[in-house]
């Protein structure tokens, strides 16, 4: 009697030829689409009034979503799980009182596209967390915790995920290894397991061969080495290529590990077979995060913010520092959520591998947290904690939750109990010893030995200490408006792009350019002002905000075809009419936008939004002298006013003189400041016909 194979529409005469076909790449292949199909949908003649991004969010909540494409008039959704592609196929969907046009994605339907969208796709899915892909999150005008909701749903591996995707690695590593190990157990370790991996991360997994791995053969024949391991992993995972691709050995590394990519599940993976401290550094972390509920969202946050920026992994600070110093600074007394790591594992009967106390007593008994601050407090200190950190000659210790010197690490004596073993393990071993000689130093919770961030350059902790200080000061600034703009201005905020911000104002609509940097106003009823004057009411705001609300001095400075510069008070309308660009050069000494508010006064509504925020100025620089707060600086910057076709100016500042941080903040607090009170405040002259 024939087999037949329903994936590939084949028939075979017997078993063994079924059986060899369905182990065969072919199959496999045939059998990955066919899941693919399953998970997915197809959504035609997609309604033109809503935003593409609207409609991704529309369906987020029927299930993570893997991938997405779109068409000319079509949109495909590929779903991690095949329930919510049934869920939306079984009923009637609706999206603002239309009916969606949904229907079961199959080989026909995959509609062809032009090379330019196939590469617009690939790499729409290349990196599907980058911020170009979320910012869309930050851009409604919804509260901090919906968008941090959002940001969560869009970025972090969810529990399914991880089930399907890459728990079933390791209990297929098992399987095809046993043949070489029989007693092997695979583990995964790092983020998969701590629970902070973003989407499409790569799996860190510890397989123990169950037996001793020596150095080099002068044991016996049988016995174990990396080198021997090497080669007999290799030769399986080059036999089963339709389980492992782009193999990559790396046997000289401090620990030896075996890239690959493992195709069933789409997975990039690292292997190692030596030193599985790694699996219990993990177990910690995740136990730490389950303190509190805060803890996994704000460390996401923050590893999100350092991926941003290029400041972690590779040669710069990794994941795992990177976490150890969210750790260090939550276990300061100050914020006492975290107790100090020796408090673990001092309550349990120590269990050594490699010398190392690796285990820790999940069931300790720990003082209740009262910390009651929220996760932007919690962020705000942890960018303030590492702004003013002195990194140098200190070492951050999270074992006991404290700042050890350079020298104590020297005289070894010198440092508290919770050490000994790491005392004990130079006095045998001098070249153990703890190097201090690096920028940064972190020392391993597990490990006492290594730091951590031992490859971590001056240039990378000054970027650190650079970002942090900005980070700090926009968390400052957005507690004055509930947080509402702290992640999109946080991210946005980029140190490389220190020295400029745009923003275009319009009559007609927003138009969004491609620098982070940029923000944009329109002015949608063009019709109330006449293209005479459009231009000067437009200066003369800027004007305004620049000398009332920034309190800085503005002067013009000269173009090629006037001989002497000429003060902003003297600037006729006609002027302002007859140059396409004007310049100015703007200089003060106060910082506005520190301890801004306003102490006890009913605002008059009929003010339009430019006097409220001057008479907030004059507010805050009365309150600083009250309170002998010194918030005084150097601010020296120049803004152009370039006017463009169709009613459309472009405002460009750039700092001049001002220090680099100090710029920073001013860019933080003005960029938006200026579009907002541009744009309010020619409403509020539409409204009450004012000049």
């Amino acid at each position: 009697m024939s087999k037949h194979c329903d994936i590939c529409s084949m028939y075979f005469q017997n078993d063994y030829a079924l059986q060899g076909h369905l182990a065969g790449k072919k199959h496999l292949k045939g059998l990955e689409r066919f899941e693919i199909m399953e998970r997915s949908i197809v959504v035609l003649s997609l309604p033109k009034f809503i935003p593409a991004r609207r409609l991704i969010h529309f369906f987020q909540q029927y299930g993570v979503i893997k991938g997405h494409q779109f068409g000319p008039n079509y949109l495909i959704i590929e779903f991690c799980d095949r329930s919510s592609a049934e869920a939306l196929l079984n009923k009637p969907i609706w999206i603002d009182n239309v009916k969606l046009n949904i229907e079961k994605r199959k080989a026909h339907n995959n509609l062809k596209r032009s090379k330019s969208e196939k590469q617009n796709s690939s790499m729409e899915n290349t990196d599907s967390i980058s911020y170009d892909n979320i910012k869309y999150i930050f851009e409604e005008k919804s509260t901090f915790d919906n968008q941090l909701m959002m940001f969560l749903n869009a970025v972090q591996l969810t529990d399914i995920e991880l089930e399907t995707r890459y728990n079933s690695i390791c209990t297929q590593m098992d399987k095809i290894f046993k043949e070489i190990f029989p007693r092997c157990k695979t583990y995964r370790f790092g983020s998969t397991q701590t629970g902070l991996g973003f989407k499409e991360c790569d799996l860190d997994i510890y397989m123990d061969i169950g037996e001793p791995i020596y150095e080099n053969t002068s044991k016996s024949t049988d016995a174990w080495t990396m080198c021997k391991i090497f080669k007999k992993v290799k030769k399986i995972m080059y036999r089963m290529n339709c389980v492992f691709s782009n193999i990559i050995l790396i046997p000289k590394a401090k620990t030896p590990i075996i890239k690959f990519y493992y195709v069933r599940t789409n997975v990039s993976c690292d292997i190692s077979f030596k030193n599985g401290l790694g699996v219990y550094k993990s177990n910690l972390i995740k136990y730490c995060i389950s303190l509190d509920n805060r803890l996994k969202p704000l460390m996401l946050l923050i590893k999100y913010w350092a991926r941003h920026f290029k400041i972690s992994s590779g040669q710069k600070i990794s994941n795992y520092a990177l976490v150890l110093l969210i750790i260090f600074y939550l276990q300061q007394p100050s914020v006492n959520i975290i107790p100090p790591l020796m408090v673990l594992k001092s309550t349990c009967q120590p269990q050594i591998i490699n010398g190392w106390q690796a285990n820790f007593n999940e069931n300790a008994v720990l003082p209740p947290i009262t910390n009651k601050n929220n996760i932007p407090q919690l962020l705000h200190g942890f960018f303030f904690f590492y702004a003013t950190f002195e990194f140098k000659a200190q070492v951050i210790c999270p074992i006991d939750g404290m700042v050890h010197t350079e020298s104590e690490f020297k005289n070894i004596k010198d440092l508290p109990s919770c050490m000994n073993r790491y005392k004990a393990y130079v006095k045998e071993d001098e070249s153990l010893k703890f190097n201090v000689n690096k920028p940064m130093c972190v020392q391993d919770p597990i490990e006492l030995c290594h730091n951590v961030t031992a490859s971590t350059q001056f240039s990378t902790l000054d970027s650190v200490v650079r970002y942090c200080a900005i980070g700090a000061e926009i968390c400052a600034i957005s507690s004055k408006n509930d947080y509402i703009d702290l992640m999109r201005t946080l991210l946005t905020t980029d140190l490389k792009k220190k020295g400029k911000f745009n923003i275009t104002i319009s009559a007609n609509q927003s138009q969004y350019g491609s620098n982070s940097m940029e923000t944009c106003v329109s002015t949608t009823e063009k019709t109330k002002f006449s293209n005479d004057d459009w231009y000067s009411t437009v200066f003369n705001i800027v004007k305004d905000i620049f000398e009332k609300v920034f309190m800085v001095q503005v002067e013009v400075l000269p173009v090629e075809t006037e001989a002497k510069q000429q003060k902003v008070e003297m600037l006729s309308d006609v002027h302002i009419e007859k140059q396409q660009t004007v310049t100015l050069h703007c200089t003060g000494t106060h910082c506005i936008w520190r301890n801004r508010r306003i102490d006890n006064n009913v605002l008059d509504p009929s003010l339009s939004c430019l006097q409220k925020e001057a008479l907030m100025s004059e507010q805050t620089i009365e309150n600083c002298g009250k309170e002998k707060i010194i918030n005084r600086t150097n601010l020296d910057f120049i803004c152009t006013f370039k006017k463009k076709d169709s009613l459309k100016v472009i405002l460009t500042v750039s700092n001049k003189r001002c220090d680099d941080h100090v710029f920073q903040e001013f860019a933080c607090f003005a960029r938006d400041k200026i579009a907002e009170i541009i744009n309010r405040t020619l409403i509020h002259m539409q409204q009450f016909n004012k000049s």
